[in-house]
């Protein structure tokens, strides 16, 4: 009993000491939070590789653009967990061998989803709020008019920005 009390304490005072109101961080254009430091793959990049960089960055989603940065799609990790013999759970020696054809005679583009729906670095964070809310993915790609990649909104950048906007805003 105590606990919830201490706990419904500190959430009291942290709602009290909020920078923004929860309307103002809606109305927030997605350019003030999306992530813009991206590891990006070409369509032509090896599946190994694409891993390799989830892996390496500790990120779950690796948007496909061609040489012009114009976005093509993007890999999710659970698409590389599809991918991925049933094995792999077991560290089965066949598995391995398995896992490694398949990451290494797949190219990003046989993998990738192309079908994705993205926002304009202009809409709003509530925007991204409804499509996460509709939809089972957890990044939106934000692309400008002519179709470029600018960054990437996430589930855990809306998280940041809830629970630390001091951190989650990019002002410039």
């Amino acid at each position: 009993m105590m606990y919830i009390i201490g706990v419904f304490f500190i959430a009291s005072y942290l709602y009290k000491k909020t920078i923004m109101k929860r309307e103002e961080m809606l109305k927030l254009p997605v350019k003030m939070v999306m992530t813009t430091s991206l590891f990006i793959a070409k369509p032509d990049t090896i599946l190994k590789e694409v891993n390799h960089i989830m892996e390496r960055e500790n990120i779950h989603h690796v948007p496909v653009v061609d040489e012009t940065n114009e976005f093509k799609g993007i890999i999710s990790k659970s698409d590389i967990h599809i991918l991925m013999d049933w094995g792999t759970k077991k560290d089965l020696p066949e598995s391995k061998r398995k896992n490694n054809f398949l990451l290494t005679s797949n190219l990003a583009r046989d993998l990738m989803t192309t079908s994705v729906i993205g926002v304009d670095p202009e809409d709003t964070v509530e925007k991204c709020v409804q499509l996460f809310r509709e939809n089972y993915f957890h990044a939106i790609p934000v692309v400008d008019r002519r179709g470029i990649l600018v960054g990437l909104v996430t589930t855990y950048d809306l998280l940041m920005l809830a629970y630390h906007p001091q951190f989650a805003l990019n002002i410039s």
